[in-house]
């Protein structure tokens, strides 16, 4: 048997695994873990300054979501309502980080602070989301809680209390501080929101495996790409480490490329061998792979056009560059930027209705470069057909909202609702607003309230606002108008109006020529969206909560007392035409 001793030193490359998005919710703890050690947002973080194209196709998109910040095309006609949203987000940081979240997270935060009397919201500050984990849903489904910590790794381990923080709520405004949670929505989650392109995630993952290969290699020099064996024996296990620290001291890194080898040998048969370890064609192999890697890291942005980020393909001049930026960046836009954009906007509906800003909002456009701007050619209005039905153009409806979605009048604080009523009868409410102190010998009439519309008999303050609402459930003919489907959304959003506000509309002459022959006004009150409406309004009554120790079911009673002096009969307030619907009404409301 020979005699030759042989040593190999071997070494052990660990399986590093990919952490995968999962929700995990017990009863051990009140939130909701965020992948298998709740650490999975900061997975992503490492994805983002692990990977080159990864990072510039996030921080491109997310500058293209926030552009040049909210705005509004109607912010000249609405300079206060302009003003109040710029000192709410007077932070110009708060928004960006927003949208730098929403891409990169799939979610964002904003802490929200109400103002000391809760009767608005004083600042909005940005959370970060690697920070905030949901808590579990109540019995109704809905998230209650959120809790924050600088330090996860921690409280998984016990060792530290998240704190937490109430859910958002337009109505419960008991906390000052609370948290909106803004996600994109996917069928695999239910707290959280996911990222857009968690389908790429092993690419991306990949690129940066690849990244820290080609940096290993140059690092370790000789180690991956060469074998040096030594024909002469083999020498002991201090010389052997001796040996290979010379070795890498000369030869070893990226400073040490050009350096020749010289040996001193007895024989040749003695001589050091040098053999290449390397696999096949590793150019190809290695310019496959990447070429790989972006096409999928792109695919998983939806990245219309590598030139977006700065990535170019092979051929074309500037000329075709430029045309396929401009067409790339448009439909980018359309398709991934502007359904973003649009719902971090609805989202921010409910808190800036708390501080009664209603006009419509949008972020301004980011365009990179100036020929990628498009010029409309200018549109020339059709000409409008005047019909002998009743029933408002989308042009006539619009003067309607262009008023009334800006005279939304939310009760201030010290007020309570009481109950709900459909309008049956428009007189009713002419005689409420005609005489609004009904009960003489309560009324000071000397210090009317700004905000109270009549008097109770046992002296409680009422005030009326109005909502606009389907009240025909009969399978409709048409579709719903612009204006009527405008006009819900606002609904649905909080927006409650005053009688006057309302009935200025027809005693101002808006629409003149809208109106039956022989008459100048069209009253909205009275026949809402026109012909085949099938809305109508409904009454919220409010009770002043000054000096009151009446509870909601006696001031239900004592506003039915007054409904008792003030409707057509008695008793019973008389069934008119303003709960109708024109769908319901005599010739479907049609008035020519």
């Amino acid at each position: 048997m020979s005699d030759k001793k042989f040593h190999f030193n071997m070494f052990d490359y660990a399986n590093r695994a990919q952490p995968e998005f999962v929700e995990i919710a017990d009863a051990h703890r009140p939130y909701v873990k965020m992948g298998e050690d709740n650490m999975y947002p900061h997975y992503l973080e490492a994805l983002y300054t692990g990977s080159a194209i990864h990072s510039a196709v996030v921080k491109g998109v997310a500058d293209m979501i926030y552009g040049h910040g909210l705005g509004s095309p109607e912010e000249d006609k609405h300079v206060d309502q302009y003003l109040n949203l710029q000192a709410l987000f007077s932070d110009k940081t708060c928004l960006r980080r927003l949208c730098f979240d929403y891409k990169l997270y799939g979610q964002g935060y904003l802490n929200v602070i109400y103002s000391a009397d809760r009767s608005k919201i004083a600042e909005v500050h940005h959370l970060p989301s690697a920070n905030l984990r949901s808590g579990q849903v109540n019995d109704d489904g809905e998230v209650e809680v959120f809790y924050y910590s600088d330090n996860w790794a921690e409280v998984t381990q016990g060792r530290k209390e998240p704190q937490p923080i109430p859910a958002f709520d337009t109505q419960d405004r008991t906390a000052a501080s609370q948290v909106l949670h803004i996600k994109q929505y996917s069928p695999i989650s239910h707290y959280y929101g996911v990222c857009d392109y968690i389908g790429s995630q092993r690419y991306i993952d990949l690129d940066r495996e690849i990244s820290e290969f080609h940096l290993a290699n140059i690092r370790n020099g000789l180690m991956p790409s060469l074998i040096l064996n030594f024909n002469n024996g083999v020498p002991s296990s201090e010389e052997r480490s001796d040996l290979e620290r010379l070795i890498y001291d000369k030869f070893g890194g990226a400073t040490n490329a050009g350096k020749f080898l010289m040996t001193f040998n007895d024989s040749s048969e003695n001589a050091p061998t040098i053999e290449s370890f390397q696999p096949t064609d590793p150019q190809q192999v290695y310019a496959f792979m990447s070429s790989e890697v972006v096409t999928k890291i792109l695919s998983g942005h939806r990245v219309t056009s590598p030139l977006l980020f700065g990535i170019r393909d092979e051929g074309g001049g500037f000329g075709s560059n430029a045309d396929e930026m401009r067409d790339g960046y448009d439909l980018f836009y359309h398709t991934v930027i502007q359904p973003m954009q649009e719902h971090i906007v609805q989202n921010l509906r409910p808190l800036l209705s708390v501080n009664n800003i209603v006009l419509p909002i949008e972020f301004k456009k980011l365009v990179p470069a100036a020929f990628m701007e498009k010029k409309e050619e200018p549109r020339v209005a059709p000409a409008v057909q005047m019909s002998s039905e009743k029933k408002i153009s989308e042009g006539q409806g619009q003067v309607w909202l262009n008023r009334l979605k800006f005279k939304a009048s939310p009760m201030p604080e010290g007020w309570v609702e009481v109950k709900r009523e459909t309008v049956d009868d428009h007189k009713v409410d002419r005689r409420i607003h005609e005489r609004q102190y009904f009960y003489n010998e309560y009324a000071n009439f000397e210090e009317p309230s700004e905000w109270g519309d009549v008097t109770g008999p046992d002296g409680t303050q009422f005030a009326l606002r109005y909502e606009y609402k389907q009240t025909d459930d009969t399978p409709r003919q048409y579709g719903s108008r612009e204006f009527c489907e405008d006009m819900m959304r606002l609904a649905d959003q909080g927006a409650k109006y005053r009688y006057e506000d309302i009935q200025d509309m027809g005693d101002d002459g808006v629409n003149e020529d809208f109106a039956a022959a022989g008459e100048d006004r069209y009253s909205i009150w009275e026949f809402k969206g026109g012909k085949y409406c099938r809305h109508g309004w409904v009454r919220v009554i409010y009770a002043s909560q000054a000096d009151q120790t009446l509870s909601r079911e006696e001031l239900a009673a004592e506003w039915d007392e007054v409904m008792k002096r003030v409707g057509a009969n008695p008793y019973v307030p008389g069934v008119g035409i303003e709960r109708e619907a024109p769908n319901q009404m005599p010739n479907r409301a049609s008035l020519k």
